[in-house]
This record gives C-alpha cells, sequence and structure tokens, in this order.
C-alpha cells in the first residue's frame, strides 16, 4: 500500500483541508478591505434574519397569549383567579418582550464577535463541500 501522501485521496483531502483553513483564516483576519466588506455583509444579513426571527417570536407571542387566554377564559372558576391569569399573561410579554429586545440589541453591539466565526464556518463548510464537488 501507498503511503498516506501518495494517495491521491489524500491528496485531495489535503487540498480540501487547506482550502477550508484559508477560507476561515481569511474571514477572521482579512488582508483586504473588500474582504473585510464582504464577511461584514454576511455578518449583517445574519443580523437582519435573526432580528426578523426575533420579531417573528414577538409576533407569535401576541397573537398566542391572548388567544390561550381567551380560550380558558370560560373555564376560570372566579374572577381572582382571572385577574392572576391577566397579570400573570402581561408579565410573561413584559419579561419575553424585553428579553428579546435584550437579546437583538446585544447581538448588534457584539456582531463582530457573534457573527465572525459562524461566517468563518460556513465559509469552512463551504470551500470543503468545493473541494468534494471537484473529485
Amino acid at each position: 500500500m501507498p503511503p498516506e501522501h501518495d494517495r491521491p485521496e489524500a491528496a485531495i483531502d489535503a487540498a480540501a483541508a487547506d482550502a477550508a483553513l484559508a477560507a476561515v483564516e481569511e474571514t477572521l483576519h482579512p488582508q483586504d478591505r473588500a474582504a473585510e466588506e464582504d464577511v461584514s455583509a454576511q455578518m449583517e444579513g445574519m443580523l437582519k434574519r435573526d432580528r426578523l426571527m426575533a420579531t417573528g417570536f414577538v409576533v407569535a407571542m401576541l397573537i398566542a397569549l391572548p388567544f390561550v387566554l381567551i380560550a380558558v377564559w370560560n373555564d376560570v372558576p372566579s374572577d381572582a383567579i382571572r385577574v392572576v391569569l391577566v397579570v400573570s399573561c402581561a408579565v410573561v410579554l413584559i419579561y419575553n418582550v424585553a428579553s428579546i429586545v435584550a437579546l437583538v440589541s446585544n447581538y448588534r453591539r457584539d456582531r463582530d464577535f457573534v457573527y465572525r466565526r459562524d461566517v468563518a464556518h460556513l465559509r469552512e463548510r463551504a470551500a470543503l463541500r468545493a473541494a468534494k464537488a471537484e473529485r
């Protein structure tokens, strides 16, 4: 059996690994303005998608909580429990909306820390797929 480095598969795998490593390195430490702008644009897209998902969760909660409140309203045995139910729904709504707003705010503030590694990972996987597709 030939040595590991003499096999064609090993050379392709090494080339794929080198391409993936280069993609990660270029993402984490861009050497020119164009590369940084490309990474920044991809991070901004990820932030927009996360912001959209957070907004979707808030909208879903704004729909679900009143629906549940209305659905169980006639089965609640007393007015005191109804008051507790309304107050607890309001508290859940306020805290969840506040936490999602804080999450999105932190993601925006720490955008580079949060998303740069994700972009590097995505580019690494894309480089590996491209190298395997060339086989």
